[in-house]
């Protein structure tokens, strides 16, 4: 394992990120709300402003991070990005370390907060998966339902004559 890794964590029905800095330590963003929250922004229709759960930043070893999830080291992106140089890396991490930052569960995750240490850009595999999952079910679902509505709308039809 070297400085600068992703490690991604098993955690059952979604995984955990983290970026491993050494010495069996990582740096990850952990929502306060715990694993079991799911935090979306929400906007106020009164106001228009924007208001996200709070996520800190924290380093622990790997292996209290792991809590005895399987995990491993996933550096996906590597053929996309380039990976920054340690030293950047463990800057970022120096200036980051205790910081509580906006934390949402589709634009600003654990995932995303990882890439953008190692790579410089901030992704989600998991979350754009999510977000597909979520579009392609809205789209059968309104498939479903204008063939329903076409079946009615023909045996309406079909009864008035």
């Amino acid at each position: 394992m070297e400085i600068g890794d992703l490690i991604e964590v098993n955690r059952g029905q979604y995984n955990h990120w983290a970026l491993y800095i050494g010495n069996g330590d990582v740096i990850h963003l952990v929502s306060p709300d715990g694993p079991s929250k799911v935090a979306f922004c929400s906007v106020s229709s009164f106001s228009g402003s924007v208001a996200c759960s709070k996520g800190m930043i924290t380093i622990e070893t790997l292996q209290d991070v792991a809590a005895g999830n399987t995990y491993k080291i996933n550096n996906y992106l590597d053929d996309e990005y380039k990976p920054r140089r340690t030293d950047v890396i463990m800057w970022d991490v120096d200036k980051m370390r205790g910081r509580t930052i906006k934390y949402n569960l589709l634009g600003n995750n654990c995932e995303h907060f990882v890439t953008f240490l190692r790579y410089g850009q901030s992704e989600s595999k998991q979350a754009d998966d999510f977000l597909k999952d979520v579009l392609t079910g809205t789209a059968g679902l309104l498939g479903v339902l204008t063939a329903v509505a076409a079946s009615a709308t023909a045996a309406a039809s079909t009864l008035r004559k």
